[in-house]
């Protein structure tokens, strides 16, 4: 019976999710020609802080940040676009779905991240707080590293700040696969990278979900105070 209840309420929560859509546009990447460099499938991009702004309805023009979940395509700036909100186990679209583990291993980095004080559970960060820019590229570099990218973090090419705080955030010593960030979706639209998007479910369902956690034996973060 607890475990009829429990499928539920995540069958629940997930369709509060699945229904949403934003409209947004890329405006670029944080720290623009600053921003850390990684050497990741044999060439080199910029890894951090990916803005955004959104375009309609109660939140228009709101900013916000995000991280990359799709190496397949690429980001255009300046597109009005809808992105659909979806778990992250059924990104990218269009591409083979991750699936549970995956998406399990690129929350677990996120998780880490917030645990550190680097991030938000919104994503966002203080973008006064020292080496801002490297540990945003850190987060973004085992991000895709989760999905199965092939970086290389000890590359001449790759930032020397993002490779530290990546051996931070990475540390075996310390990071915690069993922490989750709870309502962390991906933003998916054809033809645009994927991003990560927090959906904020409602309080009940967000209860329900942290009992969930208890349960299967996964922690989610501790809200900071």
């Amino acid at each position: 019976m607890k475990t009829s209840i429990a499928m539920f309420a995540v069958c629940v929560a997930s369709g509060v999710a699945l229904a949403d859509t934003v409209h947004a546009t890329y405006t670029g990447i944080e720290g623009g020609s600053s921003a850390m460099q990684l050497r990741v499938e044999g060439g080199t991009y910029y890894a951090g802080h990916m803005s955004h702004t959104i375009t309609s309805g109660d939140r228009a023009g709101e900013q916000f940040n995000t991280f990359c979940i799709d190496f397949s395509e690429n980001a255009y700036s300046g597109r009005n676009l809808s992105y659909e909100i979806v778990d992250i186990a059924e990104a990218p679209k269009p591409g083979t779905p991750y699936g549970q583990t995956i998406a399990g291993q690129i929350n677990a980095v996120v998780a880490n991240a917030v645990e550190l004080g680097w991030i938000g559970e919104d994503l966002q960060a203080d973008e006064n707080q020292a080496d801002y820019l490297g540990k945003m590229g850190a987060i973004q570099a085992a991000i895709w590293e989760a999905f199965g990218s092939n970086i290389e973090v000890g590359s001449h090419r790759t930032s020397n700040s993002l490779e530290h705080y990546y051996s931070i955030l990475m540390d075996d010593n310390t990071f915690d696969s069993s922490l989750r960030l709870n309502g962390l979706k991906a933003m998916v639209s054809e033809g645009q990278q994927d991003m990560l998007y927090v959906v904020p479910l409602p309080p009940a369902a967000l209860a329900g979900l942290g009992m969930l956690g208890g349960i299967a034996g996964v922690r989610t973060i501790r809200r900071r105070k």
